[in-house]
Order: structure tokens, then sequence, then C-alpha cells
């Protein structure tokens, strides 16, 4: 049984998680002294997937054929620089960075012989020997931070050798990214983002203007599937990530102005650098914080769903994860850390808080209810619940364990009840305030406070029943069975028992279909029951 939970956590006091709902599939760090910046992935005709590792001295390419153990198929060397990046168009990769060296400009990478090979096929310095990020859509490239200056180039690639510039917008601020869609850009412009109408690739006009708030560094984001929802990412650490409502698209109407991995105070040296969405999901490069994964089913409540920390210490600032990429076809998610390499993980989804048994048995006049669970994401605990009526109550409340994929065992005992028959649930219940139910158990308390002596089960019954009886004190004890005319037929028990409850068998495979009685004796008390054989 699984009783979903996330909805994961949404702002309730933030904690770092080494690794949660995500496993390491490889590491790989070819070249250790020259440090890493972006990553992106390429699947070939044949649906072999790579990594386009970008390090400051040029891109590798890396081939994942075996996941577990990546190899260099081919490095293509260019300007050294502490920015590279670099998007794919077809077979072609087109890498820019913010280096002058021998290379600059956008280089043209031919991928269509791999594994064998790769080539740089052109170096393009005709608009801009520099640049800082390049996005590509719908056969056009968009290039911005170009030679220091923030506007945005567009590029035709319909020659993907040979590309042609259509426009040069210049933005409200330093465009610093872009996210593309269609006809629509969303430019990081500092401190604001700007909507754009990009239907005429020639000439691009400025649809509306985010609001700009204290401290923010438009740095980066990626729209929702849906298209409504722009999520951004705040690299001066003042907010952190962004969620923006962009259903009208002539306003831009903030619905969550922050979200953090910590809290309490922004500006505490842990920034955030790039976010990217691949369904219900948004996966970020969190610098010091490794790889982050929230949910965003409800975008307007971001919900931690998993964390893997690719940087061990937890000191410096602009450190650890820069790059992610989350669209492979297999679903592995690639990472580059600035100073490890690449990173090749399995994000296992949300985990939920999922019971692999819930029982519940009498004990004098308690009952004890046990559970174990073999993972919980955001378990904020457990209402024990107990049915009165047509109606479950709440009775107690057992602390849950957060987020965890190991198993964990609770108990609850409900004390100086009366005998009878008990129905339970669990309501789990999520720190975000959802809920779900557990299945109901029955729980039958027949103590040994009085003489008792219960209706035999199965009843009717063929064969054979088993019949439950209290003794509450020491004492000789009689249970004999007579059939309708009053004839002693069987005798079932004839000695001296010790206070408790007991169960026994009456096997009536020698008897004929018919109605019989159990009688109980132990000194002044006596009771009968009556039992139905059907054969």
């Amino acid at each position: 049984m699984k009783l979903p939970i996330l909805m994961l956590l949404l702002a309730f006091g933030f904690q770092q998680y080494a690794q949660t709902n995500v496993e390491l599939v490889a590491n790989f760090n070819p070249y250790p002294s020259i440090g890493y910046n972006d990553i992106w992935g390429y699947v070939d005709q044949q649906g072999n997937e790579y990594a386009l590792l970008f390090t400051q001295h040029g891109t590798s390419i890396v081939n994942l054929a075996n996941p577990s153990a990546p190899v260099e198929a081919k490095f293509i060397p260019g300007p050294p620089s502490l920015w590279r990046d670099g998007k794919v168009h077809g077979n072609y990769a087109y890498v820019i960075t913010e280096g002058t060296g021998t290379g600059r400009g956008l280089q043209i990478i031919d991928l269509s012989q791999l594994p064998g090979n790769a080539t740089l096929v052109a170096t393009n310095e005709t608009w801009f020997t520099r640049a800082h990020n390049i996005f590509i859509d719908d056969g056009y490239a968009f290039v911005i931070g170009t030679n220091g200056v923030g506007g945005m180039h567009i590029l035709d690639l319909s020659n993907p050798i040979n590309p042609v510039r259509t426009a040069y917008y210049e933005g409200s601020g330093y465009i610093h990214d872009v996210y593309v869609w269609n006809d629509t850009v969303v430019a990081c412009a500092e401190d604001s983002y700007d909507l754009i109408d990009i239907t005429n690739k020639s000439n691009p006009v400025l649809i509306s203007v985010s609001q700009s708030l204290p401290g923010i560094y438009a740095h980066s984001g990626w729209m929702t599937e849906d298209k409504r929802y722009f999520i951004g990412c705040e690299e001066f650490d003042q907010r952190d990530v962004t969620v923006w409502d962009l259903q009208d698209r002539t306003s831009w109407d903030l619905v969550v102005p922050q979200w953090q991995m910590t809290n309490p105070t922004p500006g505490n040296g842990d920034p955030v650098h790039n976010l990217f969405i691949k369904g219900n999901y948004a996966h970020i490069s969190y610098y010091k914080h490794g790889y982050v994964v929230l949910d965003i089913s409800d975008p307007t409540q971001p919900i931690m769903a998993g964390n893997y920390d690719t940087f061990a210490s937890n000191s410096g600032t602009y450190n650890g994860a820069w790059g992610c990429y989350p669209f492979l076809p297999s679903g592995k998610i690639l990472i580059s850390d600035m100073e490890t390499g690449l990173y090749v993980l399995n994000f296992n989804g949300i985990v939920p808080v999922e019971l692999s048994s819930f029982t519940g048995i009498a004990m004098g006049n308690s009952v004890v209810l046990n559970w174990e669970t073999k993972t919980e994401t955001n378990n904020h605990g457990f209402e024990v619940q107990r049915k009165s009526g047509d109606e479950f109550f709440t009775i107690g409340f057992v602390n849950g364990a957060g987020t965890t994929t190991e198993s964990h065992n609770y108990t609850f005992t409900n004390e100086n009840m009366i005998d009878g028959n008990y129905q339970y649930r669990l309501k789990q219940l999520d720190f975000d305030g959802s809920f779900s139910f557990s299945d109901a158990i029955n729980v039958e308390l027949f103590s040994a406070t009085k003489f008792r002596i219960q209706q035999n089960y199965p009843n009717p019954f063929n064969s054979s029943t088993k019949i439950k009886y209290a003794i509450p004190e020491t004492g000789f004890v009689n249970i004999s069975v007579f059939n309708s005319l009053g004839e002693k037929v069987k005798e079932l028990v004839n000695e001296i028992k010790n206070s408790g409850v007991f169960e026994i068998t009456f096997n009536a495979k020698d008897l004929s279909s018919g109605l019989y009685f159990a009688r109980i004796q132990s000194g002044s008390y006596s009771d009968i029951i009556k039992m139905n054989l059907i054969k």
C-alpha cells in the first residue's frame, strides 16, 4: 500500500540533503587539473547517448553507451575560459565561450561521425568573438552576453555550418540567458525578465517586463511544459528560485517570491545556478548543494523531491554543480561539477510513504498497533484513528521520519479498552498539510478480565470450527458439546486452567449436520453458544 505524500517539502525550513531519491551511476573526471563549466546531451541516429562536457579548455564529448563507465570519444579544444556553453541542433553542436584565443566566436562541431569521431567544421566570428550563453529552438540559435554587451543575436541555422543573423535585440539590461519556445523569448536581463515576441525573427518586439525585485539577479530559468509559469534562478542568493505566472503575457504575477535550499536568511553563500524543467520536475544545478530536484506538479508550491550533493565541502560560494541536463531518452541525469567533472545520475522520482505492514494485537485490556514504512518523503507523522459508529476519530499522533529511504518501525498502544471489536486506520500527514489514509484493520479485544466464551468461527461451519474463551482466575474448566436432544457428543476441555485467553478447535467430522451447543462451566460460571454444522 502506498500513501502518496508529496507532495514534498514546501517551505518548512529546509535542510541540506546529501542524497535523496537520487542514485549515482558514474562520476567521470577526465581533466581534474582544468576545471569544468556547463553540460549538454546528444543522441545519435542509432540512439546512442553522449554528454557534451564543457571544460575550461574545450569540449569533451563523452560516450555513455555504458553509463556506468563513461568514455571520452573526442576532445575539441577551444580558447581557455571560465565560461563555456553549448547546445545541439541536428547533428551539430554550437559552442560559445568567453575566451578570446584561438577558436573564439562560435564553434560548430559535426557529431554525425560518432562514436568514432567528431570534427570542428567551422568557427564563426562574424558578429561576436565572445559570448556567455546560447539557446537553440526551432532551427534558430539565440546567442547572448556577446563581447561583454548583453544583447541577443538571433541566428538562422538553415545552413547549419553557415548561420545567418536575422536580428539583434537590445534588452532592458544585460541578457545573461534566455528561454525560447515557438514565437516567444524570456530574456533574463539582470534585475528583471523580458518577455519578447519573435514571431518575426527579424523584428523582436518587447511584450512585457517583470518587476524589479531588491537584490535580484535574473540569471536563468525555464518555462513549465504548459508554458504558463516561468521558474527563474536568482544567482545572487537573495531569492534563489522564483515562480512567475504568465497566463496574461502583458503582466508578470510573482506567485512564489522565494524558494531556497537553506533558511533562515538569504545571502549566506548558497547561490543557485541553472534550472531545467521536464514534466513535473525542475532539475537544478545548485552550486555547492549539487543537484537538486523540485516537484512542480503545483508550480505555485515547489516542493523538494531529490538531491545529490556533488560538492563534498560546504565552504566556498561558486563551487560544485554548474550545469544540468535532464533530457536524455534513457532518463539519465547529467551534471557537470566545476571541480569533479561529469556525474551520471538516476532520479527515482518521489519516494512515497510506503507501508510494508500495519497490524494490531490485543494485549490484556490494550490494543497495540504496529506499522512499518519502507520509504518516507516529507512525512510529518501519523494520526491514529479508531472507528466509533460510522465515523473515525483521532486517538493519538506518532511523529514520522521526514524524508528517508530506510525502513522505520512505529507503534501505538490504545490503553484501558473494554472487550469488543475495533477498527483502526492511519492518517498520514505531510509537512505541507496533504494527507492520505491507510486501509483499515480490525482488532478484537478479548481479555481475561472475566469469564467469557466467544461465538465460534466460522459459523455455520463444515467439519471444524474454533472457539475462544477467557478465564479470569485459575480453576477447573469444562467445555462440552451437546446435540439438539441434549446429548453430550464431545468433551473439548476438562482440566484446571490458569487465567488467560484460550482457543480450541471443535472437529465435527464424525457428526451429522444440525444444531449443536457448546457449554462452558468453571465454578459458578456457565454459558452456552449455538453452533450450526452444515455438511
